[in-house]
Order: structure tokens, then C-alpha cells, then sequence
């Protein structure tokens, strides 16, 4: 087991290693240059993302909460994370209808959460999709762990050359501070909110209020004339729903590792260096033990709504719940990356202009960016004494006007709806392009501190 935890170790660091510039060495401090950008090549690294596991609270006793069960499913993992889905995606709230006191609400909400991680054994599952534990023998392996965090295809050499100067130490530090440290458990509560309410009723009263005065008069004129102008205002009918998410970090510090390490691990080869009973004594340890736990860090209320048009009120309600659903989630997202350090995702730098003045970066209006914006250029700088990572800031970024991307769900279709004049847009769409594939930024510093491949993070948004 050693030796492969030290070939892990060698592998994981080397992505580090192989990056355009050669790691630089200050007093007191470790500086991780480019660690996840660009590799020596010249091609954009698989650079380390945040895992989620994003889960629904459903209601399906509430208007349409069937629609959005089946949507919810269809909804992909956002693209700035990985994927660690390790349970079911979907748990039936306990409350049978709408809840007006919010304080009563949020119980039921916390005590559902809490049974469905203990029913799922959510935190274990967490820990043992990383180490692609099998279920039948039991054994680890650090498959997953490259898949994540290594792309270069050599990492086996490399790993080889190194694993006589690398130790179980460094593979605790790498993994636990950039990889399994940063896997986090999203729980949304989503509910459909009709705006269109008073506007069908108000279409029902003209159908009504139709048929009454054809029936007076004799003439069948009126009803059709109810009718249409009925079927018009819903015709314009918008619904928006309410999101509430709740944001669990999966715990992994010193003593969780080294309890999983000493305790836990057991691997195809652990038969050459334990006996029979060892080997299930372990695994058997790690069924049983409570150690692994889901820390809680916040929660945000939002919402989210369609742009009606005559186009969008053609598609199923699945198709447009689908869309209105996936928009929530990743405003809930942008919400609880303002509010929680911790949660805030890297992107690398795709490319630079020759003049140095401006860059591009593969985020926009899904992940919150406008005008008022403030990015920074970071580097990932590690503590030589407690192996922990911090960000030091290298440079700082802020949008260009016109030049922000429109990447959210649905974008460009809303972007052909409001050009052919079937919707009128909000500040929002008049202030992205669809048509882009990234958001320029202008570099107001620290120029000279960046190439392509760099990591940038969201540092401060201004609220109107």
C-alpha cells in the first residue's frame, strides 16, 4: 500500500510540475506556479474543480411538483465542478403543503436533510467514490483521485522517478487541501411560483364575461372574441420558481485521513502484506465507523423565471422547467459563492491578447459576471509547516462593457426570441452575448504576473 500511495503522491504533484513556468520558492512559503493551468505543451490543462453532489427536496403534492421531480434528474452538474453524485437525487420532503411560516418550514427542511445523510450514508459514499472503493472486496484504489486531479499522460513515469523523495504526507496535504477537502453536498428546495395567476383569471373572466354577452345578444361574435383575447393574456403567461439551497462541505481534516489511511485502506495488493483477517477487520472498519461527516456552511434564497414569448410558451412545461430550474440552481450557486469563500471556483485564463491589455476567461452571466465585477489573478501558495493552501493574488481583472458572455441555459434562444421582438429583455440579457464562447477582462494590474492557464476567482461583486 505504501508504494502506491507514494506513486499517488508523485502523480498528483507532478501536475504541478509540468506546468510553463517552473515552481518558485519564497521564504516561509511554497508558491504553486500555474499548478493547473498550462502544461509544457502548450495545451489547456483539466484544471482541479470543486466536487458536487446536488440533490432536490420535492413536493410533489404542490403545484407541478411533478414537472419539476422529472426536470430536476435532467439538469446537469454545472460546469465549473465535477460530478459526485454517490446517492439518490431526489427525497420527498415531509410537509404535504405549502408552508407559510418560515421558521416551521425550515425544521422540516433541516430535519429532512439530516435523514436523507443518514439514510444514504452520504458522507461514506462521498469518501469512498473518491477512493473508487469497490463494493464486493472493499479495496481503494486512487483511479478517481487521478481522473480529477491529473491530465498528464505520463504521470505513471513520472510518479515511478519520484516516489523514493515523496511520502504519505504529501499525498495527505495535496488531496485533502485541493481535492476530497473541496467536495460539497447542494440541497435545493425548489417550488413553482405562478405569476400568471391573476392573469388567468382575469382570461377567464373575459371567456366568461364572452359567452354572457353572445348569450344576450344572439351573436356568437362575442364568445370568439372572448376566447381569443382569454387565450392571448395566457398566451404571455410567465411562471418563475423559488429556490432555497443549502450548502454542505464534506469534512476531511488530519485526523479523518489519518484514521482512513490506518485504519480503512486495503487494496488489491494488501493481500501480500495482511492476512485474511486484517484485510476484512478493515473493511469492515470502514462500514462501521461514524468519522466521516457533512459540516453545514450556509444556505441562499433566490429565484428564477422564463422569458415569455410565444416560442417558449410552445415547449412542453417539462422543457421549460427545465430551463427555469436550471437557471435557480446556478443563481443559488452565484449566491453562496458571494457569501462563502470556500465555495468559490478557479478558471483558468484561455487566452491573452498580444498587447497584454485584455484576457479571456470561460465565465459569464451563469456565474454572476457583470460590469461591476472584480476578478483576481491568483496563485495557489502552500504552508511549508501545516500543508494548508491559500490564494495569494497575483493580478486583478474586471469585464469589459459588450464583451461579457451570455452562457446561461436557454441563452441563445432568448437571445432569437427578443431579436425577432416576441419578448422584451431585461438589463441582464441586453447585457450578454450568446453568440460569445468567453467574457473579455480588461487586466487593471499585475499584467505581467499572468499567461494562459492562470487561475482567477471572483473576488468582490457590487450589488445595486
Amino acid at each position: 500500500m505504501k508504494r502506491l500511495i507514494l506513486l499517488a503522491a508523485a502523480a498528483i504533484l507532478a501536475c504541478g510540475t509540468t506546468s510553463a513556468q517552473e515552481s518558485q520558492v519564497a521564504k516561509g512559503e511554497t508558491v504553486i506556479t500555474d499548478a493547473e493551468g498550462k502544461a509544457a505543451d502548450g495545451k489547456m490543462q483539466k484544471y482541479r474543480r470543486s466536487s458536487l453532489y446536488s440533490v432536490l427536496i420535492a413536493h410533489s403534492t404542490f403545484n407541478y411538483g411533478d414537472v419539476i421531480k422529472e426536470t430536476f434528474v435532467s439538469i446537469p452538474t454545472p460546469d465549473k465542478f465535477n460530478s459526485h453524485d454517490v446517492a439518490a437525487k431526489i427525497f420527498e420532503s415531509s410537509s404535504e403543503k405549502m408552508i407559510k411560516n418560515p421558521k416551521k418550514k425550515e425544521e422540516l427542511n433541516q430535519a429532512d436533510i439530516e435523514a436523507f445523510m443518514q439514510e444514504h450514508d452520504v458522507a461514506r459514499r462521498m469518501v469512498a467514490k473518491w477512493f473508487n472503493r469497490d463494493a464486493e472486496t472493499g479495496f481503494f484504489d486512487t483511479s478517481y483521485v487521478q481522473e480529477c486531479g491529473i491530465s498528464s499522460a505520463s504521470w505513471a513515469d513520472k510518479a515511478e522517478a519520484a516516489s523514493t523523495i515523496l511520502g504519505v504526507d504529501q499525498l495527505k496535504t495535496e488531496i485533502g487541501q485541493e481535492l476530497v477537502g473541496k467536495t460539497f453536498l447542494l440541497v435545493n428546495d425548489i417550488v413553482f411560483v405562478d405569476k400568471g395567476e391573476q392573469s388567468a383569471k382575469a382570461a377567464a373572466g373575459l371567456k366568461i364575461f364572452g359567452a354572457l354577452a353572445s348569450a344576450v345578444t344572439g351573436s356568437s361574435a362575442f364568445e370568439d372574441l372572448g376566447n381569443m383575447a382569454g387565450d392571448a393574456v395566457n398566451e404571455i403567461d410567465g411562471f418563475t420558481v423559488k429556490i432555497v439551497s443549502y450548502l454542505f462541505r464534506l469534512d476531511w481534516n488530519e485526523h479523518i485521513m489519518n484514521t482512513f489511511y490506518n485504519d480503512h485502506w486495503i487494496d488489491a495488493e494488501s493481500h501480500t502484506y495482511m492476512s485474511a483477517d486484517e484485510i476484512a477487520q478493515k473493511r469492515a472498519a470502514f462500514d462501521a465507523t461514524d468519522i466521516f461527516k457533512l459540516t453545514y456552511i450556509g444556505q441562499t434564497e433566490t429565484q428564477a423565471g422564463n422569458l415569455a414569448s410565444k416560442s417558449f410558451a410552445q415547449k412542453s412545461k417539462e422543457e421549460q422547467m427545465l430551463k427555469v430550474c436550471t437557471r435557480a440552481i446556478d443563481k443559488s450557486i452565484v449566491e453562496l459563492q458571494r457569501e462563502y469563500d470556500e465555495f468559490k471556483v478557479n478558471v483558468p485564463i484561455m487566452s491573452i491578447s498580444e498587447d497584454g491589455k485584455t484576457c479571456q476567461i470561460p465565465v459569464g452571466l451563469k456565474e454572476g459576471v457583470n460590469e461591476k465585477s472584480v476578478y483576481k489573478a491568483v496563485m495557489p501558495v502552500q504552508d511549508p509547516e501545516t500543508g494548508e493552501y491559500t490564494y495569494k493574488t497575483i493580478a486583478t481583472l474586471k469585464p469589459v462593457k459588450g464583451q461579457i458572455w451570455d452562457n446561461r441555459f436557454g441563452a441563445a434562444e432568448d437571445a432569437a426570441a427578443i431579436a425577432a421582438g416576441e419578448a422584451k429583455g431585461s438589463e441582464e440579457d441586453e447585457a450578454g452575448n450568446a453568440d460569445l464562447t468567453a467574457t473579455t477582462f480588461e487586466i487593471t494590474s499585475g499584467a505581467n504576473n499572468i499567461m494562459e492557464g492562470t487561475l482567477v476567482r471572483e473576488e468582490t461583486i457590487k450589488r445595486d
